[in-house]
């Protein structure tokens, strides 16, 4: 359960932002966190969500604030980022988490839909990141971190949108890890695999290695609080599209069109 002991005496974060904190992975991980001693910001669209899980925060002990925003709006999110890395005394988490999937042949997708997608999973998170990378800079220690997914390891099919979104997210994160190596911010990236949330409640395909949400909390935040630079779970999650990844492509175009569109993620 995350209704654990709270206020640790030695908290492994002071403050943390994390984005698309009103349900799902997101809000167990901020509930997590809270939990662990860290102060939360908890950001999503979603006002009376937000509201409700803080004070379901202050009341076991925790301390939590809510940020109305949506990721989509890059300077929204830089004016939040930096507002709230002023008002916490310094921001030493940044967790992009925010995400939306499509689920559906690219040749199904509208337009908008599929620039929603990017808007949100690339855009969104990499504004967030970066929002919160000039401040750490200058303290000289922080950690950004981004859940990205196992479908950015290749493109499957009816996922495009989705697959090349987290992809695009963790290139940047590894790029940013080599820029930042030397300079004592961190940089996260957390791929899961499918986890039972309103995001993937009512998929009609099958979801293997599915976990429930405050499972996949526990890891993505033992993986915050370890510094781990990549992680993948569940193991056989990881195992599985470790061996899709290496495919042949010429393998992987026989069998891809056979599978069904699966949205690995939140």
């Amino acid at each position: 359960m995350l209704d654990g002991c709270y206020a640790l005496s030695m908290p492994v974060f002071h403050a943390a932002f994390v984005t698309g904190a009103s349900s799902g992975l997101g809000r167990a991980s901020a509930r997590l966190l809270a939990s662990h001693g860290t102060r939360v910001v908890l950001a999503a669209r979603r006002a009376v969500e937000l509201d409700d899980e803080v004070r379901a925060i202050r009341a076991r002990g925790g301390q939590a604030e809510a940020c109305v925003l949506d990721v989509a709006d890059t300077a929204a999110v830089r004016r939040a980022v930096a507002a709230w890395d002023r008002r916490t005394g310094g921001l030493d988490l940044v967790l992009a988490n925010a995400g939306i999937g499509r689920a559906r042949p690219v040749q199904t997708l509208e337009w908008d839909e599929l620039e929603s997608v990017f808007a949100v999973n690339t855009t969104g998170a990499i504004a967030t990141l970066w929002s919160g990378m000039g401040p750490m800079l200058e303290r000289g220690r922080g950690t950004l971190a981004a859940v990205s997914s196992v479908a950015g390891m290749r493109g499957l099919p009816g996922s495009g949108s989705y697959s090349a979104s987290k992809a695009a997210l963790s290139t940047f994160l590894e790029t940013m890890r080599a820029d930042l190596a030397q300079t004592g911010v961190r940089v996260l990236d957390i791929r899961p695999g499918f986890v039972r949330t309103p995001m993937t409640d009512g998929a009609a395909h099958a979801m293997p290695f599915l976990l429930e949400v405050e499972d996949a909390a526990r890891r993505c935040v033992r993986a915050l609080e370890r510094g781990r630079p990549l992680t993948v779970f569940p193991f056989g999650m990881n195992v599985a599209m470790t061996v899709v990844r290496h495919l042949p492509d010429a393998i992987w175009r026989r069998l891809a069109p056979r599978l069904r569109p699966p949205v690995a993620g939140r």
